[in-house]
């Protein structure tokens, strides 16, 4: 698969990642993961009742959109899910996470080349406690830093 164009599908993109994570309207589409044919059903259903025209269905080749006739007034969910949606047809379900770190229930969506990433923003692996027998990364210092104190 390739990397979608994520300049494209944003801003709507970042507000479903938004919702994803706030467990608002899109919280059954995180719930249902990692069952693709039911977090498309849920998405859909998002998508019909707030007006949005676009709909998920599975091809051989993975998702794609199909557009149905236009509903007048499809406000920022249709939107939101939309930008989903237009995701999930372009790379599948896999860039839809939940955060690695224990307890977290917070849900993202992975921007990575190589989908890599494991944790929400507020968990990134910077952040994540160090185990047993590990260190904290040594500061680095510059050249300045090693030189004794001028003396007057």
């Amino acid at each position: 698969m390739t990397v979608p164009d994520f300049g494209e599908l944003d801003p709507e993109l970042a507000r479903a990642e938004a919702a994803l994570a706030d467990g608002g309207a899109l919280a059954g589409v995180r719930s249902a993961l990692p069952d693709e044919a039911a977090a498309a059903r849920f998405l859909n259903a998002v998508l019909a009742d707030s007006g949005a025209t676009p709909r998920l269905r599975r091809h051989a080749a993975g998702w794609r959109i199909v557009t149905l006739s236009a509903a007048a007034g499809a406000g920022d969910l249709a939107a939101t899910a939309s930008g989903l949606a237009n995701l999930v047809a372009a790379d599948g379900w896999r860039r839809v996470k939940q955060c690695s770190r224990p307890g977290c229930v917070a849900t993202f969506i992975d921007r990575t080349n190589g989908v890599t990433r494991r944790y929400c923003r507020d968990h990134s692996r910077h952040e994540i406690p160090l185990g047993k027998g590990m260190s904290p990364p040594r500061p680095t210092t510059s050249a300045a830093d090693d030189r004794p104190a001028s003396q007057p």
